[in-house]
């Protein structure tokens, strides 16, 4: 683990434990969340640029996936509360629940489930990535996190 700060990324100077704490930095969306990273990234910030790289890329993914998650749950909650939910129920004066509540509902639970997977999903991709040595980048994050522990734009 003896990479130069300040210079571009050396993809040949990688150490196969550093690949491996790069794996787990991105797998730990299953297991431990954003501790498993955290602790990576402060053990390895003064000693692999790649480490600390990929931990705080996955960082930064889970806080953006709990976020996300956190707002997408209320957008439906008060979409469902204020205007398809209870609304209809005092309208209609009627105990059956009305089409419009499960249609929404449907659709809430199909698209959490299609976001959770897919965040996972680009966790896994990520993590084998990093793996094999690659500098891929999650949008937005990575190129951030990139020029911050490189000190250059990729």
């Amino acid at each position: 683990m003896d990479n130069t700060f300040g210079a571009a990324a050396d993809l040949n100077s990688i150490q196969p434990d550093e690949k491996m704490f790069a794996l787990f930095s991105h797998l730990s969306l299953f297991m431990g969340g954003l501790i498993i990273p955290v602790i990576f990234w402060a053990l390895n910030k003064d000693k692999s640029k790649y480490v600390t790289f990929h931990s705080l890329q996955a960082v930064w993914f889970h806080i953006a996936y709990i976020v996300l998650i956190v707002v997408f749950v209320i957008f439906f909650a008060l979409a469902v509360i204020g205007g398809a939910g209870f609304g209809t129920f005092a309208a209609t004066g009627n105990k059956e629940m009305p089409v419009l509540f499960i249609i929404i509902m449907i659709v809430f639970y199909a698209l959490l489930f299609l976001f959770i997977f897919g965040a996972m999903g680009y966790a896994i991709y990520m993590g084998i990535k990093s793996y094999q040595g690659a500098f891929v980048k999650y949008p937005i994050i990575g190129s951030m996190v990139y020029k911050k522990v490189y000190g250059v734009n990729q």
